[in-house]
């Protein structure tokens, strides 16, 4: 509409100052003459401006995006931009332009058609008017995807203390996660958060079997700005209730946890005491971590509050690439806690910290670790992969189809001849064939990044049994 408003607009102006020119009377003539001499570089300047090229320079071009990236930031078409995921990733539509949109389509073109016949430029306004709607939420998702595995926790036979504290498992294991926006942070090529709930998944499978558990999450409310930090560092939140160990439900409730707002670390111990001062049991606290406190808490006496209701309570804290302050405060922490503390650096670091923090010496336990070699999980990541793969390419096959349609449309309207339309669809296909080669040649790396993955995994589990080998070899 925008495109024949500006022709209507340029029509007019023209027919407007002939009219007036030819109803001027003769004795003014000679004086507008004059005026428009004394102005006659303006009126030069003004004549240099062909109408027709301004009405071109507001046709996008025909450039097809060069990156998947590219693709995925591609803005919605004009007329298309209300089309939901679903319509735009639909196996049922043809090569049409949807009848909602066709008269405005043609209307649009009209102008258009009427200045130009240049296939390129043409391709241009389809991108404009016709382009994919949901590319953001088709083909992101595919740029954006990480294999997320759950980190194998293999004990350490004859290990049995840290820092001169015995590990033992407890009847009742209390994770608190940090959640807070400094875990959004990369670590070794991945968010320090996905990092962290792969260890605790693992670790979970493995304690979930002698303890029941308990998780809770805090720093995941509002925002790190200072007008959220009240909900922020006042949100601590139980999201996996005491009681036995449900792999699927507690994975559930990890997955969900997002990265966000500042770090109440004693309000979390605090909460987490008072939910269970009741519980005679013995309990042990878990904390994973990468900052020190925020929310101006003190966690170290909160620490020394949780550990004072029995000698069989514990508070150990794992800080995950944490700075020399945060460090020190987490170490009091522990100390304070009748606990220990443990430093992690690395993904490798996390999932022998907790061996070394969270497990027994049991050599029972190697059991354990042949569960984590379950080929179920790749199968799925595969399979994870090739839909996000395949959505993308729906959505970039209905744009085409949408833009074949368009050009079959123009042709049968004869705004278009055969021989533009043919060229057209031309320019279609081939773009159509590029953004499909993108999308294959994604979909084969992060294929490899799952495969690259599974093999550290299962490489970490073959030295483990290894080493377990030879230490029985020796007895």
């Amino acid at each position: 509409m925008k495109m024949k408003r500006l022709l209507f607009i340029l029509v007019a102006c023209f027919a407007m100052a002939g009219c007036s020119k030819g109803a001027e009377p003769a004795e003014e003539q000679s004086s507008v003459q004059d005026e428009e001499k004394t102005n006659e570089p303006e009126k030069v300047e003004a004549a240099e401006e062909n109408p027709e090229d301004k009405l071109m320079d507001s046709i996008p071009t025909g450039e097809a995006a060069t990156t998947i990236e590219e693709i995925a930031a591609l803005a919605p078409g004009e007329l298309t931009k209300d089309f939901s995921v679903d319509r735009e990733t639909s196996m049922w539509i043809g090569k049409e332009v949807h009848a909602d949109i066709r008269k405005e389509f043609l209307n649009e073109m009209e102008s258009i058609t009427a200045t130009t016949k240049d296939p390129h430029e043409l391709y241009g306004a389809f991108l404009h008017l016709l382009g994919g709607a949901r590319y953001k939420e088709t083909v992101q998702p595919l740029v954006d995807y990480t294999p997320s595995f759950k980190e194998p926790i293999l004990p350490e036979p004859y290990e049995t203390t840290v820092d001169g504290k015995p590990t033992t498992i407890p009847s009742k294991a209390i994770l608190l996660l940090d959640a807070s926006s400094s875990m959004l942070l990369q670590a070794d090529g991945r968010l320090k958060m996905d990092t962290a709930k792969n260890a605790v998944k693992g670790f979970a499978t493995t304690i979930g079997k002698e303890s029941d558990m308990s998780l809770y999450v805090y720093g995941h409310a509002g925002t790190q700005n200072q007008s959220d930090k009240n909900l922020s560092c006042g949100t601590i939140d139980e999201i996996y209730p005491l009681g036995e160990y449900k792999e699927a439900e507690f994975d559930k409730a990890v997955d969900e946890v997002k990265a966000s707002g500042w770090t109440p670390l004693a309000g979390a111990i605090k909460q987490a005491r008072l939910d269970h001062e009741q519980t005679t049991d013995d309990i042990t606290l878990y904390i994973v971590s990468d900052g020190a406190e925020t929310c101006d808490g003190d966690p170290v006496a909160e620490a020394k509050a949780f550990a004072e209701l029995s000698k069989d309570r514990h508070v150990n804290v794992i800080g995950f690439q944490v700075d020399q302050q945060a460090e020190s405060q987490l170490k009091d922490v522990a100390e304070a806690g009748n606990g220990s503390y443990m430093a992690a650096n690395t993904i490798e670091d996390f999932s022998t910290g907790m061996s070394k923090l969270w497990l027994p010496s049991d050599i029972d336990l190697v059991g354990l670790m042949f569960e984590q070699a379950d080929a179920w999980p790749e199968a799925m990541a595969y399979d994870k992969v090739r839909k996000l793969a395949g959505r993308a390419k729906d959505a970039m096959r209905l744009e085409s189809d949408r833009f074949a349609g368009a050009a079959n449309l123009l042709q049968q309207e004869g705004m278009i001849d055969e021989s533009v339309r043919d060229e057209l669809l031309a320019i279609i296909e081939t773009h159509r064939d590029q953004y499909r080669a993108m999308v294959d040649e994604r979909e084969e790396s992060k294929m490899q990044l799952i495969k690259d993955e599974v093999t550290r995994i299962d490489q970490k589990i073959d030295d483990y049994l290894e080493r377990m080998r030879k230490l029985k070899e020796k007895k």
